[in-house]
């Protein structure tokens, strides 16, 4: 009898060790998350993320989609009665979701796949909020056809060669910052030191005087290279698949003073009752497997470094240690802080 009790107990023990080491797969009844996110390539996530995460942790995953800034102020006004689990930002909005305080930390001791992201995508944000799971780049383009010189510079865009041949960001668009930031490069400044950001400013009234106009999508920048109204600009790496279908010849260039990268962060929302599902969800969206499926469907770039994607994909993603290696990352805190000001000085020297 004693016997038999002991056998019993040890099985209790065992299972018990097993419920406790894989909490989520052992949930008989269906959980629910939320997610809030861009709402873009869903009919492919809910292929390579949403359905088999779902499968895996018997889980129904409810997005809740819009651009980062609708998403923004929703999140802040629900507070502490969140309805949302898990964001998705990008980098600029993850740093102000972190400063409205609508962020909780992460647990790395949680996410299995942590030890394989690139060293950039570990903390983005700091204090553990949040975790970079794509990445984007902005570099320059050019076309080779028209423009004699290779441009290997953010500087040569002042070139007198391309004057009225060249456009850039708006101000208020994602990558508007950096047309300050790396022109300040361009002069022998730091550009993740914002004390040397007013070297940029300095060169703006001539950088104007070389566009002939301004974007704020990249299909509007895509149509001005299909047009032949520009030859070189600053180009997001989302956007190369769609340049490199134009049919003109355009040349892709990481400039001497680097590349500028934006983390796509994935975070936890504040006042989540679903904590520990979150973690599973984000630990699914950065392991190899899921990484390599969206990089193969070109939804994202990978940060895990044990991605390996082929040639013929790979110039289409923010990929390779060429590119990785000369990524520079905007302070955008620092930037958030200066934003408005900027986009006042921008408008002003834009209208001269």
């Amino acid at each position: 009898m004693r016997t038999r009790q002991i056998t019993i107990l040890s099985i209790l023990v065992l299972l018990l060790a097993l419920m406790i080491s894989t909490p989520l797969a052992a949930q008989d009844d269906m959980r629910t998350l939320v997610v809030s996110t861009f709402g873009f390539n869903q009919d492919l996530i809910d292929k390579n993320v949403t359905a088999p995460f779902e499968e895996m942790y018997n889980v129904d995953v409810i997005y809740e989609s819009g651009n980062n800034s609708e998403r923004l102020a929703r999140l802040e006004a629900m507070g502490e009665n969140t309805e949302v689990d898990v964001v998705h930002f990008a980098g600029a909005f993850a740093v102000r979701a972190k400063t409205l305080g609508l962020l909780e930390p992460i647990d790395p001791e949680m996410l299995q796949n942590y030890n394989d992201l690139y060293e950039f995508a570990k903390d983005p944000l700091g204090d553990n909020m949040g975790i970079g799971y794509a990445i984007n780049s902005h570099a320059l383009a050019y076309r080779s056809d028209m423009v004699e010189e290779p441009i290997t510079s953010w500087g040569d865009l002042l070139r007198e060669d391309l004057t009225g041949y060249v456009t850039v960001p708006e101000m208020s668009t994602t990558f508007g910052p950096a047309n300050i930031i790396m022109m300040a490069a361009a002069m022998g400044g730091d550009p993740t030191n914002p004390d040397d950001w007013e070297l940029g400013w300095e060169v703006m009234p001539d950088l104007a005087k070389q566009l002939v106009t301004t974007y704020t999508r990249s299909a509007d920048l895509v149509a001005l290279y299909q047009q032949e109204e520009v030859w070189a600009s600053p180009y997001s790496s989302f956007a190369r698949g769609n340049l490199m279908e134009t049919g003109v010849e355009i040349e892709f260039v990481i400039p001497e003073e680097g590349v500028v990268g934006d983390p796509i962060v994935v975070s936890i929302v504040k006042g989540t009752e679903n904590a520990d599902l979150a973690h599973a969800y984000i630990d699914f969206l950065i392991s190899a497997d899921v990484q390599e499926a969206e990089a193969l469907d070109l939804v994202d770039s990978p940060t895990n470094m044990t991605v390996e994607v082929p040639d013929d994909i790979a110039p289409l993603l923010t990929y390779g240690k060429d590119l990785i290696d000369n990524l520079v990352f905007m302070d955008q805190g620092a930037i958030n802080e200066v934003l408005d000001e900027w986009l006042e000085r921008w408008n002003e020297i834009m209208l001269q």
